[in-house]
């Protein structure tokens, strides 16, 4: 039997963050790159805010970003997360990641493979730079344009309907320790162990009529204990109440959602007394009160039922209609006939 008790997190009296921004209507029809633009400026925005300065990264470095794929992995994570909502619905969300490089406002720049900013993740499906990831203990980076698609495209590698950026509040010093520590996975392989989470999921995923659902076991799903890691360096549990090591991607919408006010308080200097040493010199002194952390973040959800594949597609039954849509040649504009020069009859005079 599963052990529930182990995963589920429920505070009735919970109000819903009023700053994590709801933006699916405003970005239904764009892709993925375009909202993460407005994630950008919306992060601008934030940084200067008089309330939260020095709490976050204008760029978004350290942000934490979540997507929801469609997929065979995508699909039997989403649903595997059923375990630990109350609903028992699947998750919005199949991968977590950390931002390691700048957002741009610009969406082309978003989407542009070449010039997209930069993630770190743990993976089951590393880009082509980045496969032997067992090297690196269970994680890589990647280009943010690769989860630029959110409608699905039978060949393509990745169609993300949903997505989120979640920002937590840190101090310079904080950020830091998060991206070192997420920099250097193999410090701490005792509680984190990244390849052999891979493993694990990889098991349950191609082959779940046989193999228990990972969560309940207290196993953490790889992405969201990558991105447990980097936050632990500086003390922030993203899943606050969760018993055991099972942190996943819902746990930390959760935690964003409903259980912001659980993290860890951030130190600020808040007043400066004098007081007197022993010898009777006048010395300065500044007192640290503990201020709840602020949570900000913005998502887009356009898939919420947890599907394999959009209901309105039709898999190929022959192998010939797997490589048509891939063999189709793409059409090319034919380029402009050069104007004909045009003859002056000369005049005989």
């Amino acid at each position: 039997m599963t052990n529930i008790n182990t995963a589920i997190r429920y505070v009735p009296d919970a109000d819903p963050n009023p700053n994590l921004h709801d933006l699916t209507t405003a970005f239904a029809a764009q892709d993925n790159a375009a909202f993460l633009s407005a994630v950008a400026r919306g992060l601008k925005q934030v940084a200067r805010a008089p309330k939260t300065s020095g709490l976050f990264d204008s760029s978004g470095i350290g942000c934490i970003g979540l997507i929801g794929e469609y997929g065979p992995v995508p699909y039997g994570i989403r649903r595997a997360q059923e375990l630990i909502r109350t609903d028992r619905t699947a998750s919005y969300w199949s991968h977590s990641f950390l931002v390691a490089s700048a957002l741009s406002v610009n969406p082309n720049e978003n989407r542009n493979p070449a010039r997209a900013p930069w993630i770190w993740e743990s993976s089951l499906e590393p880009t082509d730079s980045f496969t032997n990831f067992a090297r690196r203990f269970g994680a890589g980076a990647r280009r943010l344009s690769d989860y630029a698609r959110p409608r699905f495209n039978f060949t393509s590698s990745h169609s993300v309907p949903n997505i989120a950026i979640i920002a937590i509040g840190l101090t310079e010093q904080e950020r830091r320790y998060v991206m070192d520590r997420a920099n250097h996975p193999e410090v701490d392989q005792l509680h984190y162990d990244l390849p052999a989470l891979l493993g694990t999921w990889f098991g349950y995923l191609t082959n779940r009529a046989e193999r228990r659902n990972p969560l309940s076991d207290g196993q953490a799903q790889y992405s969201a204990a990558y991105v447990q890691l980097g936050y632990e360096a500086a003390g922030i549990d993203l899943a606050p109440g969760a018993h055991q090591r099972n942190i996943a991607p819902e746990h930390i919408w959760q935690t964003a959602k409903y259980l912001y006010q659980r993290l860890a308080p951030v130190s600020s200097a808040t007043e400066e007394s004098t007081t007197r040493s022993q010898g009777g010199t006048p010395t300065s002194t500044t007192r640290r009160d503990a201020d709840q952390r602020p949570v900000v973040g913005w998502y887009c959800v356009r898939e919420k039922a947890g599907v394999l594949v959009p209901t309105d597609f039709t898999f190929p039954r022959s192998v010939t209609g797997v490589v048509a849509p891939a063999a189709r040649p793409t059409r090319r504009r034919s380029p402009r006939a050069a104007p004909k020069a045009r003859l002056r009859r000369r005049r005989t005079p």
